[in-house]
């Protein structure tokens, strides 16, 4: 008998030694394809946290403009005080009118009329810078 036909034969008729070469080769293919759509993934998430880091901040590049806000006074009526008086004095630019902030006085402190008493206690709101 031939010897290139007992090697064919002592190996089988699919030829195993050569699948086997072709499934290390296969497999060593996708392992390498892996790492690179691994590292290409990595590569985009960092480039884009780099970039985009630049693009979105939590800081404004605007001066400091001075906010206003608005706070809350407790006040005692005295004997002669209207509401009208009360504000006129404490009336900022940030209302309309008087009548407005009068309205908002009375909201506030839950009044039903604009009849105030001596020595009563009034919450009176006001603006300013912080």
């Amino acid at each position: 008998m031939d010897t290139k036909r007992i090697y064919r034969e002592s190996r089988g008729s699919n030829y195993t030694g050569y699948n086997r070469a072709s499934s290390r080769r296969k497999r060593s293919v996708h392992v390498k394809k892996l790492f690179v759509g691994i590292f290409s993934l990595f590569m985009i998430l960092g480039l884009s946290a780099f970039y985009g880091s630049g693009l979105v901040s939590a800081h404004d590049n605007v001066k400091d403009d001075p906010v206003r806000c608005k706070y809350y006074k407790s006040i005692q009526i005295h004997s002669g005080d209207t509401l009208w008086n009360i504000a006129e004095e404490y009336i900022t630019e940030d209302y309309e009118s008087v009548n407005d902030y009068i309205t908002e006085v009375k909201k506030i402190n839950k009044l039903s009329s604009d009849q105030i008493q001596d020595s009563q206690y009034l919450t009176v709101p006001y603006y300013d810078y912080r």
